[in-house]
């Protein structure tokens, strides 16, 4: 299979709707001055498509991936499908930002036999100020001369599969202008949403309902995530399906708890305190109460919030309470170690780590965002947080310490529930959508 050419680049932090680059900000500016939606451009023929018969069942499939860390849990669902897709003998490319090193997963695919084509643009978190400012200028005029994206829509490919947030349209400009002027179908996956804070404004909103009218399918992965996109962008999202992501288990199967004392809490999630909250987490910890009492709080997980973190703790005098593991790669021996999951998250799809401590027989913890509420049962298999904020979060703790004899009981009723619930093919089910998608490759928007 011919790979075409790489170009350079690098990665995004797994906060899709978090920072915007200026870059951005300025087309967008633009844009409102023409009053023109990005989507409105005229639409141009998909450039040098390899001709195949229509009998041919081997399909070109192209992944784009946004994230600027190495991996993230969201890029676990495209992931899987790829390999699926692989398996069966398609091509499958990949759209990605380079980043100092290759991460396994990323790695697996290659060595599958995906091509990886790296796009342009990005800038290293915490890059000193003097160097970032040329490095920002230099993207903003390169993406000028040429749309990041255009190398990989020019392999002639057979349908795009893009993973962002529901709002990613609105900072992701240079993919709306390649797929606003392609016929090529487009499978949109949704794997976030801000909760409680409507992040655009009325001509975003615009660029995000004609995002999602341009997807042949829009697939979210909580329900919850649909009624909040559709609340804030005041539209019906059509061709929408909820589907479920995928577990890191060879294995499901209770696990028995650890020794009782100390109680190990255990927070699965990439550094991210804007999205996952581990600072609420801290700022309940260090309150008398919780300091007299005998637990642990072991964090698994990378990301550029790791330093903040760790000053955190010492500032609030955590650090020898609170352990940081890095990313481990074995989660039941990460559940064999602790008692409960606790995830005070801002803003979620549904996360994996709340899916596989359910089908190690762990009960969980967590705020009441994104698909939480569609997996926990208050009190019956978990303990279900009413908002991502410190005076909820230190209330329902509370309530679990003192039910913490009956966890062993409530973590069976979650494991029973994960089984019910979660998918144990979800890329087989994403696949077949892709594929299904694929065949209307004669779409005109």
């Amino acid at each position: 299979m011919a790979r075409p050419g790489r170009a350079a680049s690098c990665s995004k932090n797994s906060r899709f709707a978090f920072s915007t680059a200026r870059a951005r900000v300025l087309q967008c500016q633009c844009m409102r001055a023409s009053a023109e939606c990005p989507f409105s451009a005229k639409q141009e023929p998909v450039p040098e498509q390899r001709h195949r018969s229509s009998k041919q069942k081997v399909m070109r499939i192209g992944f784009i991936s946004i994230v600027r860390e190495p991996w993230g849990g969201s890029e676990e669902l495209w992931a899987v499908a790829a390999l699926e897709l692989r398996a069966s003998g398609h091509e499958v490319y990949i759209s990605i930002l380079r980043h100092e090193r290759t991460a396994p997963r990323l790695q697996q695919l290659i060595d599958a036999g995906c091509t990886v084509v790296y796009r342009k643009g990005f800038i290293r978190p915490g890059l000193p100020f003097k160097k970032r400012v040329p490095k920002k200028a230099w993207n903003f005029v390169s993406e000028k001369i040429q749309n990041p994206y255009q190398p990989f829509f020019k392999i002639g490919l057979d349908v795009i599969v893009y993973t962002g947030a529901c709002d990613s349209f609105k900072n992701d400009l240079n993919f709306v202008r390649a797929i606003g002027q392609s016929s090529l179908p487009l499978v949109n996956i949704n794997q976030v949403n801000w909760e409680y804070l409507r992040t655009f404004d009325d001509f975003e909103a615009e660029v995000i309902v004609r995002g999602h009218q341009r997807a042949q399918r829009n697939l979210f992965v909580s329900q919850r995530n649909l009624d909040v996109l559709e609340r804030f962008v005041a539209a019906k999202i059509p061709r929408a399906q909820v589907v479920r992501n995928p577990v890191n288990l060879k294995e499901t199967g209770m696990i028995a708890m650890p020794p009782e004392v100390p109680v190990q809490f255990g927070t699965v999630a990439n550094l991210l305190a804007n999205h996952k909250g581990q600072d609420l987490l801290f700022d309940v910890l260090r309150q008398p109460r919780w300091l007299e009492r005998n637990w642990h709080l072991n964090l698994y997980g990378e990301g550029i919030d790791e330093n903040y973190l760790k000053r955190l703790c010492a500032f609030y005098g955590l650090s020898e309470r609170v352990t940081f593991h890095g990313k481990v790669a074995n989660i039941r021996a990460v559940w064999a170690a602790n008692h409960l999951l606790v995830m005070p998250s801002r803003l979620e799809g549904t996360p994996l780590a709340m899916v596989e401590a359910m089908l190690c027989g762990r009960p969980v913890l967590m705020t009441d965002v994104g698909g939480h509420s569609e997996w926990v049962r208050d009190g019956i298999n978990g303990y279900l947080a009413e908002a991502a904020n410190t005076l909820s979060l230190q209330r329902t703790l509370e309530r679990s310490w003192t039910d913490r004899a009956q966890w062993t009981e409530r973590g069976r009723v979650a494991y029973d529930d994960a089984l019910r619930l979660y998918d144990p093919r979800p890329g087989a089910t994403l696949a077949a959508i892709i594929l299904e998608t694929a065949k209307g490759n004669a779409h005109r928007w």
